[in-house]
């Protein structure tokens, strides 16, 4: 069985959930390889990601570990053939480090992300022009071959708001700073406002402003969001990004330690409607 030394994040979420399955069994990876008629290391590049499950081990595997309605067993089967796709990304592996590939694989297999952006607009929901500001980095003229590769990433992984089948739900909390904060200047601004009125408006996105009234709140100012994983998956993870690298918790505290944090901040900002119309008023006022 070959060994990818880059695994898609949808294997990696499959072998994950089947090591939590075989401990939750207090099965040992002998246990699994017996089962398989394989050495355990097998086992161990499945439960790692590094190598694709079969049909037939998986099969396998979940009578071992005692799954055995048909339709989860199914959701398994169709995570596992999921996991053996070819992703459009993949063609980008020479242009851009695997952290934010890995990003964009959160982004398109996951089915829903809660989270929050202080000082700038998360994304998922930037216009172009917005965008090429904020990848710009305040520098003039037109983005170089580096910027313009992360340009079109980041509007290819918007597609995921909008796509026909099973758009990624997304609940987002913005600070008002990043409401503020004129990338691009005031007409750039402006329309990404509107746009940002426009998405609020979609049934799988849910948008919320944190006031500057509200004051300190916990947390502080870091950005952080929590993508969550279609059943059978259980699996939780959440993305800190950075000046240079995104890093990628998968520990349960972690998880509950900024699930809480969400909870908070959802409960300080301003509902839906009042969100949209802080928006709309500091859109009013980027036209003066």
């Amino acid at each position: 069985m070959p060994v990818d030394p880059k695994p898609t994040v949808r294997r990696r979420v499959l072998g994950t959930n089947l090591r939590r399955l075989r401990e939750e069994h207090g099965l040992l990876l002998e246990h699994a390889a017996e089962q398989l008629s394989c050495y355990p290391s097998k086992i161990s590049r499945i439960e790692s990601g590094q190598s694709p499950v079969r049909p037939l081990d998986l099969k396998a595997l979940l009578d071992l570990y005692g799954v055995k309605d048909e339709v989860t067993r199914a959701g398994w089967l169709s995570l596992a053939r999921e996991s053996r796709k070819q992703r459009w990304w993949r063609v980008l592996e020479d242009r851009l480090p695997q952290d934010f590939l890995d990003l964009i694989g959160l982004e398109e297999d996951t089915s829903y992300c809660r989270g929050f952006q202080p000082g700038i607009v998360d994304g998922l929901f930037q216009t172009k022009e917005y965008a090429e500001a904020v990848i710009g980095g305040g520098s003039a003229g037109p983005l170089d071959e580096n910027g313009q590769t992360k340009l079109e990433v980041r509007l290819e992984r918007q597609k995921a708001l909008t796509r026909s089948e099973n758009p990624i739900t997304v609940w987002m909390i913005l600070g008002e700073a990043a409401l503020r904060q004129q990338c691009g200047g005031v007409g750039v601004l402006r329309d990404q406002l509107l746009y940002l009125i426009e998405l609020a408006r979609l049934p799988n996105v849910t948008l919320q402003v944190l006031p500057y009234s509200v004051g300190a709140y916990r947390g502080g100012p870091t950005s952080f969001k929590i993508y969550r994983f279609p059943e059978p998956s259980s699996m939780e993870v959440v993305l800190l990004e950075s000046h240079i690298s995104h890093t990628y918790l998968e520990n349960p505290k972690d998880i509950g330690f900024y699930a809480d944090i969400f909870n908070y901040l959802r409960a300080a900002a301003l509902g839906e409607l009042e969100s949209q119309a802080l928006i709309a008023d500091i859109a009013k006022e980027a036209d003066k």
